[in-house]
């Protein structure tokens, strides 16, 4: 319920904005509304400043900004209609929607009791539970390369990876490393993290590529990315691509974007 709740006082605070901006704009407009029409394949403006008045006063082309001022003045007032139904409609559906939805009957129930049901909805903790207990078998490592680990304690191959690694921990997103998945035309792939958007509860593969300048590394990974999108994983959906090179550095203030739009 919270979410959906949230969600609509967001949509709301939005509408009263607009609302307001809208009614701003309406204290100086010109009298009256607009008229188009076609004439000889030539668009004419009319002036209507009474109902019973259907043509209205011609506009000439030497008035154009009176032309504009009528226009917006009937979009404002038609949008000013719209967003009032739609505050209404908000309004009234959060105070017929209960208290207490599905989800938080079975949490509200007494544990012993919980015990004994197996509930419709899985809580965020139980379903992190879950994902997180998944067990597999990453990619082995080189034993001659240096050990380089996460604050988890989680050995990585790259300090990029650590500062991906680290943000992810630090902002509570599940991931698993280099968690082996199965790509047709490609056979088994071990993306560098599979993240879990906890909200929407959708997995999403992270690939950092960390050696752009290199023209072979480069070859690969514009081949991995067309066979992740053959595979239906497509970037800005379900597939986050970081890149750096070595006078492009990987960005935390562009990660933690990343991280906020895709992952929060």
């Amino acid at each position: 319920m919270q979410k959906i709740t949230e969600t609509l006082i967001s949509r709301k605070n939005l509408l009263l904005k607009w609302q307001k901006n809208l009614e701003h704009s309406l204290l100086k407009v010109p009298e009256g509304s607009l008229r188009v029409c076609k004439h000889h394949n030539r668009t004419q403006y009319y002036q209507r400043t009474s109902p019973k008045d259907f043509n209205g006063k011609y506009i000439p082309k030497e008035n154009y900004l009176l032309v504009k001022q009528l226009a917006q003045k009937d979009y404002a007032l038609k949008t000013l209609a719209v967003l009032n139904k739609e505050i209404l409609a908000i309004d009234k559906f959060l105070t017929l929607y209960p208290k207490n939805n599905a989800e938080e009957l079975y949490l509200s129930l007494h544990p012993e009791r919980q015990k004994l049901i197996t509930p419709i909805y899985e809580s965020d903790d139980d379903y992190i539970k879950h994902w997180e207990s998944y067990t597999y078998s990453g990619k082995d490592f080189d034993e001659l390369s240096s050990p380089l680990y996460t604050q988890k304690g989680e050995r990585v191959r790259s300090k990029s990876e650590i500062i991906i690694a680290d943000l992810l921990h630090k902002h509570n997103i599940p991931y698993r490393y280099e968690c082996p998945i199965y790509l047709s035309s490609f056979g088994k792939i071990y993306p560098d993290f599979m993240t879990l958007n906890i909200r929407s509860r959708k997995e999403i593969i992270w690939e950092h590529f960390g050696m752009m300048d290199d023209p072979i590394y480069l070859e690969g990974a514009l081949k991995k990315i067309a066979t992740y999108e053959q595979n239906g994983f497509f970037p800005g959906d379900n597939l986050i691509l970081t890149y750096e090179s070595k006078n492009n550095p990987i960005n935390t203030k562009i990660l933690l974007l990343i991280i906020e739009k895709f992952l929060l």
